[in-house]
């Protein structure tokens, strides 16, 4: 066996080896750059719309530094409709085309088990690709597709396409892996300057979503429409409102989960609010509106996911028990019951919009 294919087979070990889709599609552009000679590499998601196809850029790699979309520049993470792309896309073939500069475009249509394409690559290279390359390239297409195809059987939900329990919970565990790692190091031994630093990283948030009076709509309407209701609260929770970082997740029954990081609780805060009112300003058929409650919690040195989700479970209960359809962050118990009420009102927020 010579160096190249013991190269491929360990690029294909670490392609393999993510769980984490965005890692995944970082690692797969790492390991195009690496085996061809390319410029300029590009990994776009197709969306079906109204008006047709249309394709949004999720990574990017230049002279083998990749970027995610939610940190490329911001002429990376636009819409794009060109012909030579669609093409490829529509015909399900590899499409070349002469650019400037003495560079070749070749886009690589990328398809699911069932024959659809989901994604298209776009790599700019200044050699012809030969017929070794394009092959080379289709079969580690295929990989990373078969492997998302195994990723979406153990990591979503079947009903809502949302992230499952147990990949909530894998994502909990390296948060606070990694938040008591910190902790100990900054509290130990990090000096003043590398602990104000720390204070300005962005922190996460855990928030748990319940559809407000749910029961009520199984028992008047039936489960097949309640089984609608939450595709639909779950495509409002997507739809326009968590940046690229966040995370949502079906928790079980009527209840969902987002990760988020941000700085501050007034800004999860800000975020949570965006969800609830997207969702109660939604027409629902039949019932026309659906409101929803949100507890949520810092997730920061708790001892287990368990802790985690009781204490954002908690602030859920305070939500409901205030009237529904709001979001209340969750407050340690303290043993002066004025200090408690004190604490609860200068940290909650109540009915107040803060957009």
């Amino acid at each position: 066996m010579d160096k190249t294919s013991v190269r491929l087979i360990d690029n294909l070990a670490e392609v393999t080896s993510h769980q984490n889709t965005k890692v995944l599609e970082k690692s797969l552009l790492k390991t195009l750059t690496e085996l061809l000679p390319t410029e300029d590499i590009v990994l776009y998601e197709v969306l079906e719309q109204e008006k047709g196809v249309t394709l949004n850029v999720i990574s990017h790699a230049i002279a083998k530094q990749t970027t995610s979309k939610s940190n490329s520049e911001p002429d990376n993470i636009k819409l794009f409709k060109p012909s030579f792309l669609l093409e490829a896309v529509q015909n399900q073939q590899v499409f070349i085309q002469s650019s400037e500069n003495a560079q070749w475009n070749v886009f690589y249509p990328i398809s699911s088990s069932n024959n659809n394409v989901f994604a298209v690559l776009s790599i700019v290279t200044r050699a012809f690709p030969s017929e070794i390359d394009k092959k080379l390239v289709s079969a580690l297409l295929r990989v990373y597709s078969n492997y998302l195809g195994l990723l979406e059987k153990t990591q979503k939900d079947t009903l809502t396409g949302l992230f499952n329990r147990e990949t909530l919970n894998y994502e909990i565990s390296k948060i606070l892996s990694r938040q008591n790692k910190s902790f100990n190091f900054h509290n130990n031994n990090a000096s003043t300057d590398e602990k104000r630093r720390d204070l300005n990283q962005n922190k996460y948030w855990l928030g748990i979503i319940d559809i407000d009076h749910f029961k009520a709509i199984n028992d008047t309407f039936g489960h097949l429409y309640g089984d609608e209701v939450l595709i639909l609260v779950s495509r409002q929770m997507r739809k326009n409102l968590l940046r690229d970082d966040d995370l949502v997740f079906r928790y079980g029954g009527e209840e969902f989960v987002i990760l988020l990081s941000t700085d501050t609780d007034i800004a999860a805060k800000s975020i949570f609010d965006r969800v609830r009112c997207q969702v109660s300003s939604h027409t629902f058929p039949q019932i026309e509106q659906v409101t929803i409650s949100i507890g949520f919690v810092e997730i920061a040195t708790q001892s287990s996911v368990a802790d985690v989700i009781g204490q954002a479970d908690k602030a859920l209960y305070m939500a409901k028990e205030n009237g529904r359809n709001r979001v209340e962050k969750y407050l340690p118990a303290l043993k002066n019951p004025a200090d408690s009420n004190q604490a609860h009102d200068d940290s909650t927020f109540g009915d107040f919009e803060l957009f």
